[in-house]
């Protein structure tokens, strides 16, 4: 089964000003360094009169070969990434960086940072699997999140760059938390189409519901709510003390989740994380038992 994506559309400004340059980028050897607000600092402008629109179908193309959704969570098909894959990443980082997203309204620079951010996390992912420590990997601080990858108006980006962006509008709306995608099972799963200005909110909200009713992400016992990893390290987001947290949670719950969690006082982290790889199998390989096309349980942490 082929796997290899193909891009021919360009991205695209309707009604405005530029067309997305599509150029080769290197994959590797960028710098690491820390978020430097200061530098960052020219992306909290915004034109809110306007009504440029990027046309993300080439990223909606992206998504639907290299990521397959399954039911609330996602996989990723890390043997797409290698060769062809990478490369057309590189390709659609590139027309990112083409854009000055200062030039559009805020919901549609949230839609752009959260797009290239995916684009970036599957490229950083490529270049990772099939290495071991994904616990590491993961780690906020480390290379995966402050290796530069792009540079946006004349600004060097990593992907901790980003998210410091992004993240800055967690006060207004904290399920912004939620399009903060990542290779592992224990986060949110990747979008199954990129972000639109115009629906980013309420797909950032349904993101964030999904996340917390997923089967296994919050388990209450007693007076402990145990979580992942991914809503300890952004707590200071969604709740600084436990009860702050669980509160958060507790708005996003169902009813049946919402009794589990009536009489949690405290948090507890759950450690365990893994990545969300898609394995690929060709209906010859199929056994009596082997269940449905493709799926399959991750590998666990440094296996």
């Amino acid at each position: 089964m082929s796997t290899r994506p193909t891009f021919r559309r360009n991205l695209a400004l309707i009604g405005g000003i530029s067309f997305f340059a599509f150029a080769a980028l290197a994959p590797a050897g960028f710098a690491q360094s820390a978020v430097d607000q200061s530098a960052l600092a020219r992306f909290d402008m915004a034109n809110m009169a306007s009504r440029q629109v990027i046309d993300y179908r080439v990223i909606d193309q992206a998504l639907g070969s290299l990521v397959v959704a399954n039911g609330d969570k996602s996989e990723i098909r890390f043997e797409a990434l290698k060769g062809d894959g990478e490369r057309a990443l590189g390709e659609l980082v590139s027309g990112f960086a083409s854009v000055d997203p200062t030039e559009l309204n805020g919901n549609e620079q949230l839609a752009y940072w959260l797009n290239l951010r995916a684009i970036l996390v599957l490229r950083a992912s490529a270049q990772a699997y099939p290495g071991r420590g994904v616990d590491q990997l993961v780690q906020p601080g480390s290379a995966f999140f402050t290796t530069k990858a792009v540079t946006v108006s004349g600004v060097s980006l990593s992907i901790g760059d980003i998210d410091a962006i992004i993240t800055k509008r967690a006060a207004a709306n904290p399920n912004v938390i939620y399009g903060l995608v990542l290779p592992v099972r224990e986060a949110p799963a990747f979008p199954s189409i990129a972000y639109r200005g115009n629906t980013v909110v309420n797909a950032l909200n349904d993101a964030a519901r999904s996340f917390i009713n997923r089967s296994g992400t919050v388990r209450a016992k007693a007076d402990t709510v145990q979580v992942p990893r991914f809503l300890i390290n952004h707590r200071h987001y969604l709740g600084e003390d436990d009860a702050a947290l669980i509160g958060h949670i507790r708005g996003l719950a169902s009813a049946k989740l919402g009794q589990k969690l009536a009489t949690a006082t405290k948090l507890a982290s759950d450690e365990r994380v893994s990545f969300n790889y898609f394995i690929e199998r060709s209906f010859a390989d199929r056994g009596p038992a082997a269940g449905t096309f493709g799926g399959g349980e991750g590998r666990a942490a440094g296996s």
